[in-house]
């Protein structure tokens, strides 16, 4: 009987297990932390009013086939955040201590557009380490932040660049400094999508599961076999012996035990699979530099409540807006995480990516004003910039806050991938390429949806299918 076993129990573990079942190969699940279900984190506890919220996965797209499968194989409900609104309500964009009026964005936007699109079709999509074009591989050597100072007239100088700079940042969370230049043209150059971004934001078309993202994963881990996951499991190193089989070290309360498989898939994050001992494990070059090299983001999300969504009143900002809001201030990124729950309080999220994002230090990664008091620090000098943006906010703040660190995760240490400047061409599309017997799964190895639960979901069902067409072929 072929011996299987998955190492991370978030989404992309939980559907690659899931995969096996449906083609009846049973496997064992090892999780370093003590809960399941990996970057799908709903806060259920914190909120007054009986409101949720998520650490970490949060918008479900529509074009997100594979969630939006299980979720309806489970049963669960979801939420339709861009349901019921207004619809010429826009985002809030504040640059240059003043607000950016739909009018002149879209005015600068559209001096844009035709390079951008030009870009978009020189360059194909997608670009990986063996599909790229000459464009492909010149934006892909330039960073994001060149981009707008050779691109943009007035490059940093003028609220568009400001705009481009901060998307870019927050979408993938590193500085514009060490991102490849093709995150921007592949976000920019799809017209429909750029508006949408720029006047919508990502709320628009998606969703949540009612009640929290995080009873997706803990859906199918009950309708596994009982026994299967196994918490508080580390992988410390990962060997293949001469016989092709696989030899995983972990570590657990007990101490250090070995399990000997056939097949592993590895549904943790390069970031972590980093500090695993893996010199026995085979792995060919382009497979450590990937490994070691891939960008990860470093996004924070500080979480505040009011006793109302003060933000859709009566202001000085524009009318009517959406809750979601772009600035040049420290804050950069916020949106109302409050959309589609039954309460009439407002919970706000603001959204920091790169050395913003990375500043916090909190004393764990996820933290709340009930267990960390001086978190309120944080929550005042959000406050005091959002002020600037809706004058009068601070006066419905309730007390409440949370902070979701994944940098200080150590089974994260980061928020999820970002290909660097060079890395399309490098190795882009390879951070999924089985090594034999040891396989990849995890948004980190999609091209198509990285960063998102759905690419974590399809890659755990891709890895889970190798497997299963290596046992028909009697490769273990």
């Amino acid at each position: 009987m072929t011996q299987i076993a998955v190492v991370g129990a978030g989404i992309a573990g939980l559907n690659a297990t899931l995969t096996l079942q449906d083609a009846g190969l049973s496997c064992t699940i090892y999780e370093a932390s003590h809960r399941i279900g990996g970057r799908m984190h709903s806060d259920t506890r914190t909120w007054t009013d009986g409101m949720v919220s998520e650490w970490c996965g949060e918008f479900i797209g529509t074009d997100h086939e594979t969630m939006h499968q299980l979720i309806k194989r489970f049963g669960l409900r979801t939420a339709d955040l861009g349901g019921g609104r207004i619809d010429q309500a826009r985002s809030v964009l504040y640059f240059h201590n003043r607000y950016y009026p739909a009018k002149e964005l879209a005015e600068d936007f559209e001096a844009l557009a035709p390079l951008l699109q030009q870009q978009f079709q020189e360059v194909g999509f997608p670009t990986t380490y063996t599909h790229f074009t000459p464009e492909g591989v010149r934006l892909d050597h330039l960073s994001v932040y060149e981009w707008i100072e050779q691109y943009v007239q007035g490059g940093h100088e003028i609220p568009m660049g400001h705009l481009l700079e901060t998307t870019c940042t927050g979408f993938y969370g590193l500085d514009t400094r060490e991102q490849s230049a093709l995150n921007l043209v592949y976000l920019f150059g799809s017209p429909d999508v750029a508006r949408g971004l720029l006047t919508s934001g990502p709320i628009e078309a998606s969703c949540k599961i009612v009640g929290g993202n995080e009873q997706l994963p803990q859906a199918i881990a009950h309708s596994l076999p009982q026994g299967c996951i196994h918490l508080g499991h580390q992988l410390l190193a990962l060997e293949r012996t001469s016989d092709a089989s696989l030899i995983l070290t972990f570590a657990a309360a007990g101490g250090t035990f070995e399990v000997h498989c056939d097949h592993v898939i590895l549904a943790l994050p390069f970031s972590a699979l980093r500090h695993v001992d893996y010199r026995r494990a085979g792995f060919d070059p382009l497979k450590q530099i990937a490994i070691q090299e891939l960008g990860y983001g470093t996004i924070s999300k500080l979480l505040l409540q009011f006793d109302r969504p003060y933000w859709y009143e009566e202001g000085p900002w524009p009318q009517p807006d959406n809750g979601f809001v772009i600035t040049d201030l420290d804050i950069q990124t916020l949106w109302d995480t409050s959309l589609g729950q039954a309460s009439t309080m407002g919970l706000l999220v603001d959204y920091t990516g790169g050395k913003r994002g990375a500043a916090y230090a909190p004393p764990t990664p996820y933290s709340t004003t009930d267990d960390t008091p001086n978190l309120q620090q944080y929550a005042q000098n959000c406050l005091q910039q959002l002020e600037s943006v809706f004058p009068g906010i601070s006066t419905h703040y309730i007390g409440k806050a949370a902070l979701s660190y994944p940098t200080g995760d150590p089974f994260l240490l980061g928020s999820y991938a970002c290909w660097r400047v060079g890395q399309y061409t490098r190795f882009a599309g390879y951070e999924g390429a089985c090594q034999e017997p040891i396989h990849f799964a995890g948004e980190h190895c999609s091209v198509s949806f990285q960063g998102y639960m759905e690419g974590a979901a399809r890659e755990g069902a891709r890895a889970a299918l190798e497997i299963v067409q290596d046992v028909a072929r009697g490769k273990g």
